[in-house]
């Protein structure tokens, strides 16, 4: 297995493209949000904020979302999520920090792509966590009762489900398991997404998923606030038409190598696992 990371982007679209087959149409998500690249300093390249505004009018109709999508951690606290921001605050709040130079803890590189999406106004306590994980034997499922960044150690505090390789979970052994401190008013619709998520997750050969915070408004509705996914790139031979085009972005603080990218793509070719990581 050679899993690889991908962006919030690329796991949201995934979603929004494949949640209502995965259902039989009972859940769907709608707006994954775009995806900012450099493209947009040079006014003549391909992509501009005038083809992302001819592309997604919505922008224009709602407050909006502005973070990083370089698989970065805890974004939050390190300031780099702009919330409740027009459009012309999201654009001028990423044409401030493209292409700059950012401290990240340790660790500092270049913000170069930004995901901008609807903002989700929303009660605390309609925040949940969710993970989904692959083994050897078998795949978990992580599930808590209170999500956000503060959430905390998930691994000591959530709910646990094992799920041997081969079978599936069942809507009881789902509540049992995981959902027994979910509100009854969101019991059965929540189950009924874990569920969803789960077949999404095994059918496009994901190895992790996080969602954190997952929100259940209250009319029942499913918003993924903040995501983190890795997908078994050796599967492309199954996948690379559900998954259409993917971005494997390198770690945050570094660029990818030419030597690296083609390890890359011998080890997506191969049942092996082959790395490459260039440090001097």
């Amino acid at each position: 297995m050679s899993v690889k990371p991908i962006r919030e982007h690329t796991g949201k679209s995934l979603l929004a493209r494949w949640l209502g087959e995965y259902s039989g149409g009972k859940h769907t998500y709608a707006n994954p949000g775009v995806l900012v690249t450099p493209e947009v300093l040079n006014k003549t390249g391909g992509q501009t904020w005038d083809t992302i505004l001819d592309a997604n009018p919505w922008l224009q109709e709602q407050k909006l979302v502005a973070k990083p999508d370089q698989l970065i951690k805890r974004r939050g606290k390190a300031g780099l999520i702009a919330v409740n921001k027009t459009f012309s605050e999201a654009k001028d709040w990423v044409m401030e920090r493209m292409c700059k130079e950012q401290k990240i803890e340790t660790v500092t590189g270049q913000l170069t792509h930004f995901i901008i999406e609807p903002l989700v106004p929303h009660q605390q306590e309609e925040e949940f966590y969710i993970c989904l994980h692959s083994t050897r034997n078998y795949d978990e499922i992580l599930f808590y009762h209170e999500g956000g960044v503060d959430v905390g150690d998930v691994d000591e505090k959530a709910e646990k489900l094992q799920i041997p390789t081969g079978e599936g979970p069942t809507a009881a052994l789902v509540k049992a398991k995981l959902l027994s401190k979910v509100p009854a008013a969101k019991l059965e619709n929540l189950t009924s997404f874990v569920l969803s998520l789960y077949k999404f997750y095994r059918e496009l050969h994901f190895a992790y998923l996080e969602i954190n915070p997952l929100v259940m408004l209250s009319d029942n509705t499913v918003v993924p606030l903040d995501m983190a996914a890795k997908i078994d790139e050796t599967a492309g031979f199954i996948c690379a038409q559900r998954w259409g085009e993917v971005d494997w972005p390198p770690p945050f603080g570094r660029d990818a190598y030419p030597e690296e990218a083609l390890i890359r793509d011998m080890d997506g070719k191969t049942g092996a696992s082959l790395k490459l990581t260039i440090l001097n």
